[in-house]
């Protein structure tokens, strides 16, 4: 699956591909990143080459609960971050949406909109879902926004959702439905 999109605040295209071999590298420093790590899941636990192979390995196997993508820009092959539709529920038609923008210097240009763009067509039109789920830590705004640029509308929050650096942080929950998707001229 490639898609593609683009968007004022980017200099280029994303593309949507499952994931290659390619990707073991960059996965292995990602997650390996402690800003990356207290951004996006506020864990902060070491992973070993072989712990990130049998991961990709996983994600690069066809599901029908979770769809895995490398995120690229147009015309190369190391992913600049990684998403997912998870949990996917077909007698619900739902999801949840997770995404990581892994080089940090490409932060703030709009690939990761251009992503969640990407992922919620084809979460809408390819899958037949009629909801999304997404949730970020409190303290990661620049996520929050992200999400609500693309169109979701904060739930809630769960509170005191997840341990980091020896204090409870909450979780915002954010969700997007099909028919709010399309009202938006998509």
């Amino acid at each position: 699956m490639s898609h593609r999109s683009t968007s004022p605040a980017s200099e280029g295209t994303v593309e949507l591909r499952p994931h290659t071999a390619a990707s073991l590298e960059p996965l292995l420093r990602w997650k390996n990143d402690a800003e990356i790590q207290r951004l996006s899941d506020g864990g902060t636990q070491a992973y070993s080459r072989e712990r990130i192979a049998a991961t990709l390995e996983r994600w690069m196997r066809p599901s029908e609960d979770i769809v895995h993508l490398a995120i690229c820009l147009a015309g190369r092959d190391e992913p600049i971050g990684f998403l997912h539709l998870a949990l996917i529920e077909r007698a619900h038609r739902r999801c949840r949406l997770g995404i990581v923008i892994g080089e940090k210097d490409l932060w703030g240009r709009g690939y990761g909109h251009q992503a969640v763009v990407r992922a919620v067509g084809h979460a809408f039109d390819v899958l037949g879902l009629e909801r999304i789920t997404a949730e970020v830590l409190a303290d990661n705004p620049r996520s929050a926004r992200m999400l609500e640029g693309a169109g979701f509308v904060r739930e809630g929050v769960m509170r005191e959702s997840v341990h980091r650096d020896g204090r409870r942080v909450d979780e915002l929950v954010y969700g997007l439905l099909r028919h709010e998707w399309r009202g938006r001229g998509v």
